[in-house]
């Protein structure tokens, strides 16, 4: 590719540090660039409760409360400030329904955070879209689900930015299983406010979705053991994944999509890792169907020795980290992933580390969401790469710096030193342990 030395800027800025042969020719010298590969989605690859947008630093949190008007409401939490000296509570937008969000995810393409709820028998459920330049909520907000279908206890939403579609969790609004017709994944478009056909598929407790290759791997309790569903997304068709390292109970799938790889935990004290790199959906069309892997099956390897209840999880594609937090419980995990696809996973291609969360400046004894999985990742250059969960009291959200997991994981556990977070009044320690760990105050923290 030749440019001239004004093409040869314009590149420069588009694409920032690139490779440059002879640049600043008008006459013929020629000049070669090679553009840097895609960025990775700056979404979370894993669906879950909360939504951080690290490129504004904040998080938005659906709290478990309604408010005084009996409607459901998330917190926006600036992830910016020390919370030992600035309180990071910015405001909660208030939804105009009775429902308690179970999902939300970044649409960063439109500056909007989309937001998921509805688990009333017999009544549809709702996407409201929350605008981040105002922290107010779209005009025309909810959206209406489609007919027969919610959320239901813990129905998620990602949003791909491939596509600029979200993918949204339905189950029936009768009786909320699998089986029926309104269950399974629906497209949501997040500027024309309207939803696609559903796509029949089990109910999702969590699910993982590749933005390049547009295919969704659930964490279904309906999904047997040994299998996991894979829902071809263009294909509009559920299939199956079978792999022998897959558990009877997978509850939290994240994928890293540059590599194509999906993390699945498995509710115990393992989870699998599956590489899907060659995967092929056989037949190319029509059901039923599966999803093949590449290489010698299974194209796995079962990673064990994790705390008790690892359940929920999300990856870090920049770094090629999984971050994972047990249901109800203070343990935490670190997968080190494949850096860059590979044709057969190993053993030696993960490394895995364990810790356990301290106890909450209120000194009581963290035990992370589960129910919807309340676990993210930040995968943008201006927060260092961090895991993210809250407690199921809904009183703090706590971030932990990955790096330093990685290089001292007994350090995570330390508890904060003695004082107080800002803005509260009954915490007694402060909000920072000083080595990777930072709770932030909810608005549930006096």
């Amino acid at each position: 590719m030749k440019l001239s030395k004004a093409a040869c800027g314009v590149a420069a800025a588009v694409f920032g540090a690139v490779m440059l042969f002879g640049c600043g020719s008008d006459s013929g010298g020629g000049t070669t660039v090679v553009p840097p590969p895609p960025p990775p989605a700056v979404t979370s690859p894993g669906s879950g409760l909360f939504a951080i947008d690290c490129a504004r630093q904040l998080a938005y949190v659906p709290l478990d409360t309604l408010d005084n008007n009996g409607n459901g409401q998330v917190a926006v939490i600036n992830l910016a400030v020390d919370p030992d000296t600035t309180d990071p509570r910015v405001t909660i937008v208030h939804l105009n329904h009775p429902d308690i969000p179970t999902g939300t995810a970044l649409d960063n393409d439109d500056s909007q955070i989309i937001v998921v709820s509805g688990k009333t028998s017999n009544q549809d459920g709702k996407v409201d879209l929350i605008d981040e330049n105002t922290n107010t909520l779209v005009a025309g907000s909810p959206f209406a689900f489609p007919a027969g279908s919610q959320a239901g206890y813990f129905g998620q939403v990602l949003y791909n930015p491939t596509t600029h579609q979200a993918v949204v969790a339905t189950c029936d609004s009768a009786t909320c299983s699998s089986g029926n017709a309104a269950t399974g994944f629906a497209l949501f478009d997040p500027v024309a406010h309207t939803f696609g056909s559903i796509i029949p598929a089990n109910y999702a407790e969590t699910f993982a979705l590749n933005s390049k290759t547009n295919t969704v791997i659930d964490a279904s309790d309906d999904d047997n053991s040994g299998q996991i569903g894979a829902v071809d997304v263009p294909g509009a068709r559920a299939c199956t994944l079978s792999d022998t390292n897959i558990g009877d109970d997978n509850d939290g799938s994240s994928f890293d999509s540059t590599t194509n790889i999906v993390v699945v935990s498995n509710e115990s004290d393992n989870a699998t890792v599956i590489n899907l790199k060659g995967a092929s959906f056989n037949p190319a069309s029509g059901t039923p169907c599966t999803l093949d892997e590449g290489g010698t099956p299974p194209n796995s390897v079962l990673v064990g020795s994790l705390p008790n209840g690892t359940a929920g999880s999300a990856v870090d594609p920049t770094t090629h980290q999984a971050f994972l937090i047990s249901d109800g419980g203070n343990g935490v995990a670190l997968l080190q992933l494949p850096k860059t696809p590979v044709t057969q996973l190993k053993p030696s291609n993960i490394a895995s580390e364990s810790s356990a969360l301290p106890n909450d400046p209120q000194n009581n004894t963290w035990s992370s969401k589960g129910d919807p999985y309340a676990v993210a990742v930040a995968a943008c250059k201006n927060i260092p790469s961090s895991g993210f969960a809250i407690n199921y009291n809904f009183t703090f959200l706590v971030k932990v710096s990955l790096a330093d997991f990685k290089n001292n994981p007994a350090n995570i556990s330390i508890a904060p030193p003695a004082g107080n977070c800002a803005g509260t009044t009954t915490t007694v320690t402060k909000c920072d342990n000083g080595n990777g760990v930072v709770f932030y105050p909810l608005p549930g923290v006096n």
